[in-house]
């Protein structure tokens, strides 16, 4: 099942040939299609909601994954930047999935025709629109969700990954996982050098994270037997769990076309 997300109307203002904060070089003329598929894995196959997975010397499973993402922007040798999109919400498990195994999301963005050497992802909301909140946005907008803001931070939560574990193996969970990440601290972009081609009949750009490669972090499980690394903490000033997954998602993801 393939889920479609269109460009959000939302754009920090007009395409100018050179940005205004980096001096950067921006793209600018007639834009085409260009699509992007998100897909959710687990060492390296679909993931499946609710299935039990090898992890460490125990089983996990996860029902529940969703982020956003910002700042998407193809790159050019020569510096040129082009900015597809400011933000959008990706969804593997939305509601109304018609069966377990997490949808692809695939958006629909546009952009200069030609030859790009690589991609820019932000993982969450940036600061400029972490700032605002729900009520700022119309109906529809990615960041209109107000199950995606926490107001005790006041931070949109930036990504959720839900599930359990079980430890002895016995079919009973031995307790949930409950990983939200969010604020300013932890918002991250990851740029990845590849040859991306935009015009007629150019394939979607794919986008991989695999969540065994998310809990690896340097060569070492993150230990789900110890309850603190169950949960993102509800403390606003303590982020390493968050912090931890989050200087990972790099490793964690792969990009193709």
């Amino acid at each position: 099942m393939v889920r479609w997300i269109f460009l959000s109307a939302f754009a920090f203002g007009s395409l100018l040939l050179w940005t205004g904060c980096d001096g950067t070089k921006e793209n600018s003329g007639p834009k085409t299609e260009v699509k992007i598929t998100f897909r959710a894995l687990y060492d390296g196959q679909p993931m499946v909601r609710y299935k039990k997975l090898d992890y460490d010397t125990y089983w996990v499973d996860f029902f529940r994954f969703n982020t956003y993402m910002s700042n998407l922007a193809l790159l050019k040798s020569d510096g040129t930047v082009e900015h597809l999109s400011s933000i959008e919400w990706v969804d593997f498990t939305p509601d109304d999935a018609r069966t377990d195994t997490m949808v692809d999301v695939m958006l629909t963005l546009r952009a200069s025709e030609g030859q790009y050497s690589g991609i820019r992802l932000g993982y969450g909301v940036p600061p400029v629109l972490n700032a605002k909140q729900p009520k700022d946005f119309a109906a529809g907008h990615p960041l209109s969700r107000e199950n995606e803001y926490w107001i005790g931070w006041k931070s949109y939560i930036f990504n959720k990954i839900e599930g359990r574990v079980d430890l002895d193996k016995d079919g009973r969970s031995d307790g949930g996982l409950i990983y939200h990440c969010g604020s300013n601290a932890v918002f991250r972009e990851y740029t990845f050098d590849l040859p991306i081609r935009v015009g007629e009949g150019a394939p979607a750009i794919v986008v991989e994270f695999d969540l065994k490669k998310l809990f690896r972090i340097n060569g070492q499980w993150l230990d789900l037997k110890d309850p603190y690394n169950h949960i993102t903490s509800n403390d606003f000033n303590d982020v390493v769990i968050a912090r931890k997954l989050m200087d990972n998602f790099r490793s964690a993801t792969s990009v193709t076309q």
